[in-house]
């Protein structure tokens, strides 16, 4: 790419900023507004979030950088987990800024609730930075407010939420804003840096990796002026890889093969094309379209070689040795974590259209353009091809798959709206106008609510949201646990979901939460509450389980019984209780069910 790339047309380098300033500060006053009372009840919008801020409290309480397990999972033995240190780093120092000037529960609440801010400028200022370098600036400032109105992408960022998917989301931003850089090693160090880190964050990042490699070989077919950036980008990748793995696992560690986060597995391919790619250029040269593509193709092939002979245990992906019961009741269940179509109607339309539309916008800009800036398009436009098929095989990457999208959908409002406000009749133009906002995220997710306004389909998701809900903050929000919190410490048998808030708000430990390296732990709750209650009570015994908690609401108690109608869980809703638990009253307003074990001599 040259300079023409991103001059441009009549836009000075402040206004940029003035305006995205403007468009963060709008976007974070509703968001707080919008979660204040979370903030207020330090509530958590996902057991991620809980489980994040328990691990940050622990490591600030003595943890060992290098362990993140969670040892009041699963004891003794502990629960492993495949989170990475670096999300916790900007969490903590806040809470150790904050404590001698609030005190350590106020600092904890200000901690979670100013770091995804925090985020939300970066990635405002991220995503404005790289349409511009695409684009223009007025172009830049529509994308940069298309974020406010792109819902998957903003609940990533609201006050609490803490866990790493913002992250990602800020990474993918930053790779697309190097990706334009008319500085080619800059542009894939940085790339190179920002894909590193995310995929060090999540093990989720590997495809994007793949697929910004993949754009990068292109234009070096195209150009072999673009060497620099390709080689760059490749060496960076490995090692930002290997220092990330080192820096945080360390070693022996970093030597054990996942395939559920980046270890040897990833990261030797990653270097072997990295090593092949300078070889490669210096032994066949770039003289013509040929040898240029028969470095890519061999580098490709090598890096695909290096993993087959080392990853044999991670083709099947990171869930392959996942217990049955575990894959078949707990892993099939987690709806963001499956495909397209086995999501509801109204999600596979939100999945699908967006970014859909954010690539028509993509295909415009490339007829309208020529040379150089034509090519930026056409990368623009695999990439967000790229994460949009990403997020056909697993849901929850559709934020980022609309944060690549929005380039195409700022292009498309930027050209139309002065042919609405062109129109000859005011209620033409303002109508027009008006029409314009149904190709924003926001607006095609309302379009497609009245579409699909199924009945049985819109009653399912109400039921579901409020059930849910009132299991989040009637039953598990830490005012709402003071009375368990007080009884001695002991371990605790509960539904999965519930286990995180269990562990952030008392001292207790629980058996298992929904993070699957605790295969034996997740399977032992399902076999738990579906099972007889004789099997139930061996597998309590076998835990040395002081107290069965549960919330009478919420989907996973209602999975259980849907499930197993004759299971253990379903004789709790019914009233049989077992002559081996009693019940424990909780505090006028708790509705959190508590029982504790019976011995069999007090029987």
């Amino acid at each position: 790419m040259t300079r023409a790339d991103v001059r441009l047309p009549s836009a000075s380098h402040w206004r940029l900023l003035p305006a995205v300033a403007i468009v963060t500060l709008l976007l974070c006053s509703l968001m707080v507004g919008f979660g204040w009372h979370a903030i207020a009840t330090f509530g958590f919008r996902d057991p991620d979030d809980a489980l994040r801020y328990v691990e940050v409290r622990d490591f600030l309480n003595g943890q060992n950088w290098f362990d993140v397990s969670q040892h009041r999972i699963n004891p003794p033995i502990g629960g492993p987990m495949h989170w990475s240190r670096l999300v916790d780093l900007p969490i903590a120092a806040l809470i150790l800024l904050f404590r001698p000037l609030f005190g350590a529960v106020m600092a904890d609440r200000l901690a979670m609730a100013i770091v995804p801010l925090l985020l939300t400028g970066a990635l405002c200022l991220t995503v404005g930075l790289a349409v511009r370098r695409l684009s223009d600036t007025v172009t830049a400032i529509a994308a940069s407010a298309l974020i406010a109105l792109s819902i998957p992408i903003v609940i990533q960022f609201l006050p609490m939420r803490i866990d790493h998917h913002s992250w990602q989301i800020l990474m993918a931003a930053v790779a697309l804003w190097a990706t334009f850089d008319t500085q080619l090693r800059r542009s894939g160090i940085v790339t190179g840096l920002a894909a590193a880190f995310w995929m060090h964050v999540s093990s989720e990042g590997l495809p994007y990796a793949v697929v910004f490699g993949g754009v990068f070989a292109l234009a070096f077919l195209r150009d072999a002026a673009t060497w620099d950036r390709l080689w760059t980008y490749a060496v960076t990748l490995a090692a930002a890889s290997a220092v990330f793995l080192l820096g945080t696992r360390g070693w022996p560690e970093a030597t054990r093969l996942y395939c559920d986060a980046i270890s040897p597995v990833y990261l030797l391919p990653m270097i072997a094309a990295a090593i092949a790619l300078p070889l490669l250029h210096r032994i066949i040269g770039t003289q013509n379209l040929s040898r240029r593509a028969l470095i890519s193709a061999i580098a490709a092939c090598v890096g695909a070689a290096v993993y087959l002979s080392v990853g044999d245990v991670c083709r099947g992906g990171p869930f392959e040795a996942l217990d049955p019961i575990v894959y078949k009741y707990w892993y099939l269940n987690v709806a963001e974590g499956r495909p397209v179509w086995e999501q509801t109607p109204l999600m596979i339309g939100i999945v699908i259209l967006p970014p859909l539309v954010g690539m028509i916008g993509m295909l415009i800009s490339i007829r309208r353009t020529q040379g150089d800036q034509r090519f930026a398009w056409l990368t623009m436009l695999l990439l967000s091809g790229g994460a949009y098929a990403v997020s056909l095989m697993v849901m929850r990457a559709l934020s980022v798959s609309y944060l690549m999208a929005l380039p195409g959908i700022a292009t498309l409002i930027v050209l139309l709206l002065p042919k609405a406000q062109s129109l000859r009749t005011a209620p033409g133009r303002i109508m027009a106008t008006v029409a314009l906002c149904g190709i924003t995220p926001l607006g095609l997710a309302a379009i497609l609510a009245l579409v699909l306004s199924d009945k049985d389909v819109t009653t399912q998701n109400a039921e579901s949201s409020t059930s849910s809900s009132k299991a989040a903050l009637g039953c598990t929000s830490k005012a709402h646990l003071v009375g368990l919190a007080a009884l001695p410490r002991g371990t605790i048998m509960a539904p999965l979901d519930v286990g995180p808030n269990l562990l952030a708000f008392t001292p207790h430990s629980v058996v298992a939460t929904s993070h699957h390296r605790n295969n034996v732990g997740i399977r032992d709750v399902l076999l738990t509450f579906m099972g007889r209650p004789s099997l139930a009570e061996r597998i309590v015994i076998q835990h040395k389980v002081r107290y069965l908690v549960y919330c009478e609401v919420g989907d996973e108690i209602d999975n259980y019984v849907e499930r197993a109608p004759h299971g253990f869980m379903a004789d709790l809703k019914a009233g049989r209780i077992p002559d081996w638990l009693q019940r424990v009253p909780m505090r006028p307003g708790e509705t959190i069910r508590v029982y504790r074990m019976v011995t069999p001599a007090a029987r």
